[in-house]
């Protein structure tokens, strides 16, 4: 399970895809002899649902802010967290002091690399630097409210934001603004389940597997 993350995880893709860190998992953990339901739900819950056992496996998910589960050896993508702005506004990430002069737009719960742990949850409180949102499929509220000036800049992975705006109605101009961290992206298991670790290994022995067929450079 996760959050709707087009298109690293993402119900109604298409009738063969359901983003491809789910296709992935799915076929990896299908030769495995498991059967793969994804189902969507805001991130915050998401994660509390899978470390008490309720559902199996979380997709997107990184060891920062989920730590408690059990992951496999190699990642299954890496996640770019960029800032955007508008276009009329000239600020770049510079690092962490350079967002002492904006209102950032996040969303709860996300780690985005290490932005959580070195950022965000000192100044969550504080609505001069912070404008923290939650619930499912969030992306297009940020959006809205940088188009607003409701806040200075927000930050999403690439991936993420390139496909919602190449894919929404009416789609606005952002403006990059600075990578800030990179991510590997797991689906790790709830330790409360028996075949945790089973379930790890075979996502383990897929992802190795795709890298050593990957060619060599001569």
């Amino acid at each position: 399970m996760g959050d709707r993350w087009c298109p690293h995880n993402c119900l109604g893709m298409g009738e063969r895809s359901q983003g491809h860190l789910v296709d992935k998992a799915s076929e990896a953990l299908q030769r495995a002899g498991y059967r793969v339901e994804y189902v969507e739900m805001p991130w915050s819950r998401a994660i509390l649902e899978v470390e008490s056992g309720n559902f199996d496996g979380l997709v997107g998910a990184s060891p920062d802010e989920s730590p408690a589960l059990i992951f496999p050896r190699q990642p299954l993508a890496i996640a770019r967290h960029s800032f955007y702005t508008l276009p009329s506004f000239n600020w770049l990430f510079e690092g962490l002091h350079s967002l002492e002069t904006i209102t950032l737009g996040v969303v709860q719960s996300y780690s985005y690399g290490r932005l959580h742990d070195d950022y965000i949850r000192f100044h969550e409180r504080d609505p001069r630097r912070l404008a923290i949102l939650k619930g499912n499929r969030v992306l297009p509220r940020l959006v809205r409210m940088l188009t607003m000036k409701r806040v200075d800049a927000i930050i999403e992975e690439e991936a993420v934001l390139e496909y919602y705006l190449k894919t929404t109605v009416n789609p606005v101009t952002l403006r990059f603004a600075g990578l800030g961290y990179t991510e590997e992206l797991y689906v790790a298991f709830s330790p409360a389940i028996r075949d945790a670790h089973v379930l790890a290994e075979a996502l383990s022995v897929y992802a190795e597997s795709q890298v050593s067929a990957l060619p060599t450079e001569q």
